[in-house]
């Protein structure tokens, strides 16, 4: 049955996993709400737990010795936290993780989720994907930090944030999230000020709107072509 579940998930292994499955069927806790500005974890704790979103979402970022944040990843509904510290020798977190809203989550211990892979090796596939999934969007902002300007990199933020999150609404698609200029700043590592004038160009350009923090998206693919996607 095992190696039946296995070669069923390798003919679809381009698919994500579903981790939603995955934690309610072996978490021995239930979802539990973690209010906005929470840290889940610091960069060097111990963590003998993994973290499941079921709604919300979490800044990934690191700190330099001045203490700037250097922001890493952005992490919504679907996603889970903590695969770093469950594959390393040491179990250490190598981030600090923030709530940037409230959240809903679901957690299951690093000796859990161990027991679940080996009795279901088919979710070695799923945690694959997480990885590659990282590793593409790094490369892609790696490439956009040496080649282009401020604008396409604020174009591959929400055409990432689009891609992953985006609700489709008639003409437009829109993000869950308030994103303001300043925090549009920490994720591309740029000043707010060159990002206002990024937006105020996307704007121009008849590719998003932006109100009140809300933005929406008004033509994906020139946001998509923009970015360099």
């Amino acid at each position: 049955m095992t190696n039946m579940k296995l070669a069923e998930r390798l003919l679809k292994i381009w698919q994500p996993g579903d981790f939603k499955q995955i934690f309610e069927k072996f978490s021995n806790k239930k979802e539990f709400m973690v209010k906005k500005g929470t840290v889940l974890f610091n960069e060097g704790q111990p963590l003998d737990r993994i973290f499941f979103i079921k709604s919300g979402f979490v800044k990934l970022y690191r700190l330099s010795e001045e203490g700037r944040e250097s922001i890493i990843y952005l992490y919504g509904a679907g996603q889970i936290l903590g695969i770093r510290a469950l594959t390393s020798e040491d179990e250490c977190a190598r981030h600090f993780a923030e709530a940037i809203t409230d959240l809903e989550v679901v957690s299951i211990t690093r000796g859990e989720y161990l027991e679940a892979v080996a009795e279901n090796p088919e979710y070695l596939l799923d945690l694959l994907h997480v990885f590659i999934d990282r590793l593409n969007y790094t490369e892609k902002k790696l490439t956009g930090f040496i080649l282009t300007d401020t604008v396409a990199r604020v174009a591959f933020f929400l055409s990432d944030c689009a891609t992953r999150f985006g609700i489709s609404k008639k003409d437009t698609v829109e993000l869950p999230i308030e994103l303001t200029h300043q925090r549009i700043a920490e994720f591309v590592g740029s000043f707010r000020e060159t990002v206002t004038l990024a937006v105020q160009k996307l704007e121009q350009m008849g590719i998003i709107n932006i109100k009140k923090s809300k933005v929406a998206i008004l033509d994906l693919k020139k946001l998509h072509k923009l970015a360099g996607l």
